[in-house]
């Protein structure tokens, strides 16, 4: 069986710096347990012209392909499967990620994508396999977590798959070997030198109305042994200097975030990291014990300096929390990686002035500022549908054009036309870098080498270009 995997271009203002973790770890699953040849073609990697992708898939006959992304990838989902289909027609075309889970049948009634995986993969791509193994056109009516087609039937949705209980045992790492590492490690997700990302747990308790969280509100670990082991591959077979942990919450276990503490100074001490984190869980010992392990950037949603617009997006933390976790990093020399949102229902000049107020009085400024953006899956896109904001007619059509949240799409407010919300995501903007205090020359170059010990030599070789680019992609220079 001959099996085709493509990685769709996503943020093409922004370099590839996150890896197709779930694309990745469902090939490595995929080569141990069939006899198959794999290929896996990354156009965001490579950021490949459309022509080029279109002439390796003709130059490989596939029998299944396998795709997927983030909601911004939903139009590329679209083209790869026209491009399949047009080169090899009985090819059966498997798509996931958030660019289809949320949306199945509007996915497949508008593209030739047969399968859509409604949950984890991991034992869904299995079973899928092994029925077209056996069958041209096998009944799917028993596998769990998929949405598919049927000749004269329409769209079928089966049974939701239930979650998986360890990961450590049912997923696996992604098959790197697979990758354009060299590409993925010349460009540092938050970090410096040889940086990777890791996601090492799925879930979050929390149920903000902006986030679309698909693996579930229980939180579910990779134990610190899976971490240890992975990190020392990573070290051995691909020299890595950092660790970027995507998880929604890696902090949130406070005795695993310092078991992995320990095991980190004993068995890899020159490896550094940086993580999310969240105003009303981290303390000073938390903030200490983390950077006295290599810990060199925590970042956290604020979202908004308005204590009602933080009540109404349910993101359960308070302006002061907001204030401590800002000390608490400066405190110990971490650089502020903090993002906000604009244009949520209600939003009005008053909770914009207080978000701006708020970033003065903290020195910070709103560089990664993105607009209220109604993804599929999340409550605020069953806002947008009852508020009539996006039209369930042209609701394809609207998905198209979704993008990332620095991009404007979509007013959700009340008290802004688009223009003005427009003008006013420049002016808040403009107003608190205007009023940001940075460190001097002096004091940033110490605060850099303090921090990333022999990886700093990496920031200043970077040009006055990159070093922008870098402040506006992990604000490693907001301190």
């Amino acid at each position: 069986m001959k099996i085709l995997i493509v990685n769709p271009p996503i943020r093409l203002s922004d370099k590839p710096r996150h890896i197709p973790h779930g694309l990745a770890i469902l090939a490595n699953i995929v080569r141990k347990r069939f006899k198959c040849e794999i290929r896996f073609v990354d156009w965001n990697a490579h950021r490949y012209s459309e022509g080029k992708v279109k002439s390796i898939i003709k130059d490989f006959p596939c029998d299944v392909a396998m795709i997927s992304g983030l909601t911004p990838t939903y139009k590329y989902l679209i083209r790869i499967a026209d491009i399949v289909k047009e080169y090899h027609p009985k090819c059966i075309i498997l798509a996931g990620g958030s660019a289809a889970m949320p949306i199945p049948e509007l996915l497949l009634r508008n593209s030739k994508v047969d399968v859509v995986c409604t949950g984890e993969g991991e034992i869904t791509i299995i079973e899928l396999i092994e029925a077209f193994q056996q069958q041209e056109k096998p009944d799917l009516s028993q596998i769990k977590g998929i949405a598919y087609k049927v000749p004269e039937e329409g769209i079928l949705i089966s049974e939701p798959r239930p979650l998986i209980d360890d990961l450590d045992i049912r997923s696996d790492l992604p098959a790197y070997d697979l990758l354009p590492m060299d590409v993925y490690l010349a460009n540092p997700v938050v970090g410096l030198g040889r940086d990777i990302d890791f996601i090492a747990s799925r879930g979050c308790p929390y149920h903000c109305t902006f986030c679309y969280q698909p693996w579930g509100h229980k939180i579910r670990q990779h134990s610190v042994e899976f971490i240890k082991e992975a990190i020392l591959y990573l070290k051995e077979k691909y020299r890595i200097d950092f660790v970027s942990f995507q998880d929604d919450l890696f902090i949130v276990n406070r005795k695993r975030l310092y078991e992995f503490c320990e095991v980190r100074n004993r068995c890899f001490p020159d490896i550094y990291w940086g993580c999310t984190g969240r105003a009303n869980i981290v303390d000073e010992d938390l903030i200490g014990t983390i950077r006295k392990s290599g810990c060199t950037s925590v970042s956290y949603g604020f979202e908004s300096g308005s204590p009602r617009m933080l009540k109404a997006m349910r993101k359960k933390i308070i302006v002061e929390q907001m204030e401590r976790a800002t000390d608490l990093n400066r405190k110990y020399g971490l650089p502020i990686p903090v993002s906000f949102i604009l244009g949520m229902p209600g939003e009005d000049e008053q909770s914009c002035s207080a978000t701006v107020d708020f970033c003065i009085k903290n020195n910070l400024t709103l560089d990664s500022l993105m607009y209220a953006t109604p993804y599929p899956g999340t409550e605020l896109f069953d806002f947008g549908i009852k508020a009539g904001r996006i039209k369930e007619e042209s609701l394809h059509d609207f998905i198209m054009r979704l993008g990332d949240a620095r991009d404007f799409v979509v007013n959700l407010t009340d008290s802004f036309t688009d223009q003005e919300l427009q003008e006013k995501y420049r002016e808040m903007r403009a107003v608190t870098k205007k009023a940001y205090r940075p460190p001097s020359q002096a004091e940033m170059e110490s605060k850099i080498r303090a921090l990333y010990g022999p990886l700093s030599d990496a920031y200043f070789n970077l040009s006055a270009k990159d070093r922008e680019h870098r402040a506006r992609h992990g604000a490693i220079g907001l301190f």
